[in-house]
This record gives C-alpha cells, structure tokens and sequence, in this order.
C-alpha cells in the first residue's frame, strides 16, 4: 500500500514537473499582487467571490446546526409506538374493513 501510494505521489510530482518546465510562457502576476486592489474588474470579481463563499458557507453551517437541533428535539421527544397511534384514535376508519 505505501509503495502504490509513493509510486503515484512521485509521478505526479514528476508530470507536474514535466508540465512546468514545458510551460514557453513566464508566470504573470494579478493586479492584486502589483498593488491594484482598487477599481480593477479583478479585485471586485474575487470581493464577489469571497462574499459568495462566505455566504454559501454559512448557510451551510447554518443548515448542519438545525438538522442537529432538530435530531436533539427528536431524541428528547421522540414519537409514540406505531400500535399506540393506531390505538390512540378510533375516530378515523380504516381502510380494509367496510364501514
């Protein structure tokens, strides 16, 4: 198992590698790294981004603490017996005998 996972971990350093070297085109750098943080369409597209991030992470964190709540009222308060809602109410009729 370690032998299969080092084999894959270094060839795909080595095609990462390969696809660097190969690369004819220099890195270029983002407004944002040359200090153009103000009223570039990039900057405001990644304030965008991170403001729907956020938000998408904590309506997500929000939906995981309800369904915790909802399973600690659940264990509080769980629901009767099956037969003890059949028993409980005769006023409904039931659906194989003729009434």
């Amino acid at each position: 198992m370690k032998t299969t996972f080092f084999t894959r971990s270094v060839s795909l350093m080595a095609l990462a590698l390969l696809f660097v070297l190969n690369s004819g085109a220099p890195a270029l750098a983002c407004a944002a790294c040359y200090g153009d943080t103000s009223g570039s369409q990039q900057s405001v597209a990644a304030t965008w981004g991170v403001f729907a991030m956020v938000v998408i992470m904590f309506g997500m964190l929000g939906t995981l603490t309800a369904c915790g709540f909802y399973l600690n009222h659940r264990a509080k308060n769980p629901l009767p017996d099956y037969d003890e809602l059949l028993n409980g109410n005769d006023a409904q009729p039931n659906p194989g005998k003729a009434s």
